[in-house]
């Protein structure tokens, strides 16, 4: 694993899927907190690239939670109309040649201002998990990571807060603007 990147440097964000093949990489990310643990970092209208081939930006700023010990990560998407957490279900994070790598593994949270959530893609997981031959163990610490992020929401605690948010919205904004 590289080193710890610094505060308000550029790294790229790589979604892998089990067979590690490309998912998705955002391209610029700017790195708001990091040590051996959590990384927080933000982008804004950054170039994404689908492991398919598709390329297109993100229209919204977004802050990013990873924690290494966790098999999630948390985005918090600015989005005017209705802003929401994206969560996903990941293997932890490493990083790599400037990259923060990790397996996508399909199942998704849509979290709510109101704290309110659904789970979406189990669909998707199902026809991956049988594709890919998933492990017992990460299904295990998939269940596992499903049940923190549901604490996490229900007890408020980072990133799912106020606190949390309107500090790192005002970290963002002085690194970005």
């Amino acid at each position: 694993m590289d080193p710890i990147p610094e505060v308000n440097t550029s790294i790229k964000l790589e979604s892998m899927k089990h067979d590690q093949s490309l998912h998705r990489r955002w391209e610029d990310n700017t790195i708001l907190f990091a040590n051996k643990h959590i990384i927080i970092g933000a982008n804004n209208q950054t170039r994404v690239d689908e492991g398919k081939g598709d390329v297109w930006r993100t229209k919204n700023p977004a802050i990013f939670y990873f924690d290494n010990r966790q098999w999630f990560n948390i985005i918090y998407l600015f989005k005017k109309s209705r802003p929401f957490y994206y969560c996903n279900l990941i293997s932890p994070f490493s990083i790599t040649d400037n990259k923060i790598q990790y397996i996508d593994y399909d199942i998704d949270f849509i979290v709510q201002t109101d704290y309110s959530y659904s789970i979406v893609d189990l669909d998707e997981y199902a026809i991956n998990k049988k594709k890919y031959h998933y492990p017992e163990m990460v299904q295990n610490n998939l269940a596992i990571a499903e049940r923190e992020l549901k604490k996490r929401i229900k007890q408020r605690r980072d990133p799912f807060n106020r606190r949390f948010l309107n500090y790192w919205r005002e970290e963002m904004c002085k690194v970005m603007n």
